[in-house]
């Protein structure tokens, strides 16, 4: 594939008719649009993220010197600038987005609170996922929700699309790890810690101690503990009483759930305890700050 130049996702957008896209930030489209079966047919080198959910047919791609064939079910993640060679042929259906640079860069900031080569993010050579039956529809319905928070107008248009954004990313960081998790296989002190964080993420609400996820990974809590440490400079608890803040501050501005509710919600014992976590580390009760920030 020869390189003539770049294309943002507003000239793509443009050049290939799409017609699903959100201001100069992210785009929904299908393998058909603009009449190509992939938009890394064109010459040009794209500057965006690229992500491709194949539903039928098999597709064949070329980079860094490695031959992939995808086929339904595959995820495709390309990042900014990466040179591929692609065949769609014409009976492939697929739906993908394009991500711009920078937006694509602040989401991650936003969902991953510790150094985010400890996740599996796209890279040049990290950029096929095979998926499952039940993955493949999570995904699927994650495109379709997308597709239809940026065709539609919104109040809270912005805030939706980062919401969904954030966990099409969280997703994509988890796939390769559920196998692994039934396996423990710990090659190194960063996939433990990688495992960690993908037990994090989906029990916080509900777990709060470490003990919970050192029996999950059958080690110590201390080695947990001390691995944590070790490659992030903060305990086990700091990450866990993260989560459930950041996610006590996002039901507080985002929902009219009551203070009980919310303290059911991350399971604790009633609402005093709860309001006495969120004192203690926001220095305002929790009524004080939705009233600030509604």
């Amino acid at each position: 594939m020869s390189i003539k130049g770049n294309l943002s996702l507003p000239e793509l957008a443009a050049k290939y008719h799409i017609k699903n896209i959100y201001g100069a930030y992210l785009a929904f489209f299908t393998s058909k649009e603009g009449g190509l079966s992939d938009l890394r047919m064109v010459d040009d080198r794209i500057s965006c993220y690229e992500f491709q959910l194949i539903k039928k047919g098999v597709a064949h791609i070329h980079t860094g010197g490695q031959q992939y064939e995808l086929h339904e079910g595959d995820l495709l993640a390309l990042t900014p600038y990466q040179s591929v060679s692609c065949y769609f042929p014409p009976d492939v259906q697929s739906d993908g987005l394009l991500v711009e640079q920078n937006f694509y860069e602040s989401i991650v900031a936003s969902c991953f609170d510790t150094d985010t080569t400890l996740f599996n993010l796209p890279t040049c050579s990290n950029c096929v996922y095979h998926l499952d039956e039940g993955r493949m529809e999570e995904f699927v319905m994650l495109l379709r929700q997308l597709r239809f928070a940026i065709s539609r107008s919104h109040i809270n248009k912005v805030n939706i699309i980062r919401s969904l954004m954030n966990v099409f990313l969280l997703t994509v960081s988890e796939l390769p790890y559920e196998e692994r998790l039934v396996t423990r296989d710990f090659k190194h002190k960063e996939d433990l810690l990688k495992l960690f964080f993908f037990l994090a993420k989906r029990n916080f609400k509900k777990e709060h101690q470490i003990q919970f996820y050192a029996d999950k990974l059958s080690i110590t809590t201390t080695y947990l503990s001390r691995v944590a440490r070790e490659l992030t400079g903060n305990s086990i608890n700091h990450h866990l009483t993260k989560m459930i803040f950041e996610e006590s501050c996002n039901l507080l501005r985002s929902t009219d759930m009551t203070i009980g509710e919310i303290a059911d919600h991350l399971y604790f014992n009633d609402p005093s305890a709860f309001t006495n976590f969120f004192k203690l580390h926001s220095k305002t009760s929790p009524r004080e700050y939705r009233k600030r920030h509604l």
